[in-house]
């Protein structure tokens, strides 16, 4: 999502940001491999439900089955417009929900985070899990935003740190249709010392149809020690594998997961903000880590 730290450098860089994402949408990474991996539950005896995947335990989830605020034991929120709008000129002002639902709200199951336009600003949430973890598989299951002007996005970063891109950044989902070519399309990428803003490591992407936004998918990434997997309603897309080098690979530390929905910016598309009508919605099913 590229939307905090190091701001001068990020500053610098804009510019190629927008060139790498307009490429990523055109490229699909080399690998390929067409894996598939289910999602198994059980019952345990109190009654509730464990799931699993690939060998691996749910050690941390929600599943949006309450109402009203996002669970505060789980999520905490980074608010305000950042500098120069998150170093990507975005338009949204991030508000906090912890005792007030308003910008993210969990209503019939589902997390809706709301971008409105309300007293003369666009107004969002941007959601940090409050824990973090090394290595694992991580999902969310998504209905995307699809419009231009709109950016949601689903990622990782660090704990603790500062020092983009050397500290590391997982996108496992992103959606800028206002980019050209664009249209109904999703990707994700890793940025690192050795391969950031406009040279990034690209783990997948693919283009869906009109029924993007309304429709369920699933989007996650298998993280271990020697390579980070994408995987897209969980068949692999693309993968990264690491060579070694601190420049290449920070994916050896603990990172938290974030849900977003920003409006306008560098590839949000900020003229194409009106057209929303002053109102946007990214809507999350569960996320879940298993490790």
């Amino acid at each position: 999502m590229k939307k905090q730290l190091s701001l001068k450098l990020r500053l610098l860089l804009l510019s190629g940001v927008a060139v790498f994402m307009t490429t990523s949408c055109m490229f699909m990474p080399p690998k390929d491999t067409k894996e598939t991996i289910k999602t198994e539950a059980e019952e345990a005896e109190d009654g509730t439900t464990i799931y699993k995947k690939d060998g691996l335990t749910c050690v941390w989830h929600d599943e949006f089955d309450y109402e009203g605020v996002p669970d505060t034991t789980k999520w905490k929120y980074q608010t305000g417009h950042g500098n120069d709008g998150w170093g990507n000129q975005e338009l949204q002002n991030y508000t906090d929900n912890t005792t007030t639902a308003d910008t993210a709200v969990v209503e019939e199951g589902v997390l809706k985070i709301k971008a409105k336009y309300e007293n003369g600003e666009w107004k969002s949430a941007r959601l940090n899990s409050k824990e973090s973890w090394k290595y694992g598989f991580i999902e969310a299951r998504l209905k995307i935003t699809d419009r231009k002007g709109a950016w949601p996005a689903f990622w990782m970063m660090p704990d603790g740190r500062a020092d983009w891109p050397d500290c590391g950044e997982i996108d496992i989902m992103e959606n800028a249709p206002a980019i050209e070519n664009c249209d109904h399309r999703v990707f994700s990428s890793l940025h690192a010392r050795g391969h950031f803003a406009a040279n990034p490591k690209s783990i997948g992407g693919k283009t869906y149809d009109e029924n993007l936004s309304s429709e369920w998918h699933t989007f996650g990434i298998k993280w271990t020690e020697q390579e980070i997997t994408c995987y897209y309603d969980d068949v692999a897309v693309g993968g990264y594998e690491n060579n070694g080098t601190i420049e290449d690979w920070p994916y050896d530390q603990k990172f938290y997961i974030i849900l977003n929905l920003a409006i306008g910016g560098q590839l949000g598309g900020t003229g194409f903000a009106p057209s929303l009508g002053g109102n946007a919605e990214f809507l999350i099913d569960y996320v879940r880590v298993y490790q």
